[in-house]
């Protein structure tokens, strides 16, 4: 038999047995003299058990029982009389028992008043641990800075919670050390100044003070009293780090702890378990963005390397390229012009010469004129003259006007200030993405005409390349498919510069492209 239904039957029978004790005693008192009042003591122990039913039944049995006196206690006063009080104790039973019944509604109302207020208050609870969850995790999905998102979670956690002051530790890359990361939230006004002060100038080893416990453990951790607290190494740096409770969770990346989120009050404060578990999931969540932030860090120096390299293999290439030109010109030139001057020598030295002798040589004089002008051609694209011995205006305004002479498309340059210096490399590398824009010009945008801008602004060196050809879309600017296009970005990109492309169907394009003339980088 179940345990409540034994204390049922255990009450049931003392209230029986107190109703058998009470009639028997008023059948031993002269009537009138009880009146059944004992009877209201049965009433009023239904309702200390709490039982609509105990006092219902109570009221019907002292009514019975009540009545039952009149009829078996001896009379010793007027029948009247005796027979009035015996109603007006029946009237109390009653009125005793309905407000034994109001008065239990009414608790009953209220106990379940008080717990649909405490339900609602869970709820809201729940529903605020939910939404703060959901809140940053938005955030986290969005954000690519780990500091934004840092930022925005000490301040949801700390608004939420009513923990003034949260603050950011982050493991070294030695795996031992927790260091500061800057990221900090406070309430206005500067009682937590100090406190901020020491913990930047402060290194903390595994499971050393709140942070260091917290890496070691890999789980949240709370101390309510950091003063009483042996291994909080801060609190013995200043009396008056205006801090009594902590509390902190890990960083997580992949189930390791890679970083701290500490908060701070100023009054005993003590987290709910429930909070516990909700900042644990946050710190799941944050973790996602140390790796993605860790990762786009190394695609970045992956990047820096590659552009270094590819920096490094065009100056090799410019270099061998100018070597080559000047092996060129200087050698094979001065063997060609050698076999020309030879070849007319000869020429003069034959006293009789046939006709086809004569055709022969001038075929000869023919062909090593072209060679020469090849030769010329060769070391010219290799490594143009102009860039060793003019500035880079006059080198983009010769190459220019040799596209026109070849091309027939017109063009135009208009520079401002008329003279700009720039050193070696970056001319170079202005000069051979200007050469890449006439080539793609010549290839694909059907024009008539390019007119070329080269000015100052802002400490960068801007060059705009205009056609009024057919256009290129987004697709084809933007395609890793071409190599002269990317080529133009990467030479630019190795001086903190970029290239844009503008234009459309039918509208022309215009190249873009700006390096900074800052000699540092």
């Amino acid at each position: 038999m179940p345990q409540s239904s034994i204390s049922n039957y255990k009450y049931l029978s003392l209230n029986l047995a107190l109703a058998g004790a009470f009639f028997y005693l008023d059948l031993l008192l002269p009537l009138g003299f009880s009146g059944g009042i004992l009877y209201v003591s049965l009433i009023l122990f239904g309702f200390w058990r709490k039982s609509r039913g105990l006092i219902i039944g109570n009221v019907f049995l002292g009514t019975v029982l009540t009545i039952l006196g009149a009829w078996f206690s001896p009379l010793v006063s007027e029948l009247t009389t005796a027979l009035l009080n015996r109603v007006l104790a029946v009237c109390t039973l009653w009125i005793t028992a309905y407000s034994c019944l109001i008065s239990l509604n009414l608790s009953k109302e209220k106990s379940r008043s008080d717990l649909l207020k405490k339900a609602n208050s869970d709820l809201k609870k729940k529903t605020g641990y939910v939404q703060l969850n959901r809140d940053i995790a938005l955030f986290t999905n969005l954000s690519r800075s780990l500091e934004d998102t840092v930022s925005y979670s000490l301040k949801k956690i700390c608004e939420f919670t009513g923990w003034p002051v949260g603050h950011l530790y982050l493991l070294g890359d030695n795996g031992q050390t927790l260091t500061t990361s800057g990221i900090w939230y406070q309430e206005d006004g500067g009682q937590f100044d100090n406190f901020k002060e020491i913990t930047e100038q402060s290194q903390l080893a595994r499971g050393e003070g709140l942070p260091g416990r917290v890496i070691a453990q890999g789980k949240a951790h709370f101390i309510l009293d950091l003063k009483a607290d042996s291994n909080f190494p801060r609190a013995t740096l200043s009396d008056d780090l205006g801090i009594v409770s902590g509390f902190g969770f890990p960083i997580l990346v992949e189930e390791t702890a890679v970083g701290v989120m500490e908060f701070y009050s100023a009054l005993p404060m003590e987290p709910e378990e429930e909070l516990k578990e909700v900042m644990e999931s946050i710190g799941v969540l944050l973790g996602r963005v140390v790796e993605r932030t860790r990762s786009d860090l190394e695609k970045k120096n992956y990047s820096d390397h590659l552009r270094r390299l590819y920096h490094k293999l065009d100056s090799v290439r410019e270099e061998e390229s100018k070597r080559i030109s000047r092996e060129i010109h200087d050698n094979l030139g001065q063997i060609l012009t050698t076999l020309k001057i030879e070849l007319s020598l000869l020429d003069d030295k034959l006293i009789k010469k046939s006709e086809d002798v004569a055709d022969s040589v001038h075929m000869m004089f023919s062909l090593l004129e072209k060679n020469m002008e090849a030769v010329r051609d060769i070391s010219r694209e290799l490594r143009p003259p102009v860039l060793d011995h003019m500035n880079l205006t006059k080198a983009i305004e010769w190459q220019g006007d040799l596209f026109q002479e070849k091309t027939g498309v017109k063009f135009s340059l208009h520079i401002f200030p008329s003279i700009i210096e720039l050193d070696e490399h970056r001319s170079t590398t202005l000069f051979r993405i200007f050469q890449e824009c006439l080539t793609n010009i010549s290839r694909h945008s059907k024009a008539s005409e390019v007119y070329t801008q080269i000015f100052l602004r802002d400490g960068n060196l801007m060059m705009q390349v205009t056609d009024n050809g057919k256009g290129i879309t987004d697709e084809e600017a933007d395609s890793m498919q071409s190599l002269g296009i990317l080529g133009m970005k990467e030479r630019a990109q190795v001086w903190g510069g970029e290239v844009d492309f503008a234009g459309g169907k039918g509208e022309g394009t215009t190249v873009t492209v700006q390096i900074k003339c800052d000699s540092s980088l």
